[in-house]
């Protein structure tokens, strides 16, 4: 497997990614098209059996072909095949709107670490690819003051299997408690 550093036009990235996920709510970044952005992220290798699951994954988002707009950062290799990029489904801006970081969906601190220490290492690793986690800072979208540092407590359990598993039956169970429970909650 490779991973290349990239950049493509046409799309930004924000904060504005809400999923149906059963637990505690979060913002993620997401993309859409706009003809006068630019975003940057990873290239990387799939079988078809991992992009089926990829899609499933993503159900809640469009997968879109980028290879002709996409820039590797880092020499002239192209890869072979296609290159997609999944992209939030919005009807209209008044939908988008209400997908932006709130109370109840904060953008969390752990998830900006995973972006951001990944960031850092493509920019150890190729360092023609510039500053890359600079880039993705700037070009991203709708930072807010709904930032949670869960770092200590994550909301998003990373590391924990089945989680998902877990919360679907806390909430179908019991669902009077499953609705009160509650990380160290923002000040904002």
């Amino acid at each position: 497997m490779y991973v290349l550093p990239a950049r493509v036009k046409g799309f930004i990235r924000g904060w504005w990614a809400r999923t149906g996920t059963v637990g505690f709510s979060t913002t993620f970044a997401g993309a859409i098209p706009d003809a006068s952005g630019s975003m940057n992220g990873v290239v990387y290798a799939v079988s078809d059996d991992e992009l089926d699951r990829t899609d499933k994954r993503e159900s809640g988002y469009t997968r879109t072909d980028i290879t002709n707009s996409v820039e590797i950062l880092g020499g002239s290799f192209k890869p072979k095949g296609k290159v997609w990029v999944y992209l939030n489904k919005f009807k209209d801006e008044h939908e988008l709107k209400n997908s932006l970081p709130s109370a109840d969906f904060p953008i969390v601190q752990s998830y900006v670490d995973i972006y951001l220490a990944g960031c850092l290492q493509i920019q150890q690793g190729f360092p023609e690819a510039g500053d890359f986690a600079e880039e993705f800072i700037q070009s991203t979208r709708e930072w807010s003051k709904y930032w949670e540092n869960d770092r200590v407590n994550p909301r998003r359990p990373f590391g924990i299997p089945m989680a998902q598993d877990i919360d679907v039956l806390l909430k179908k169970y019991l669902p009077a408690f499953f609705t009160e429970i509650r990380l160290a909650p923002g000040r904002w």
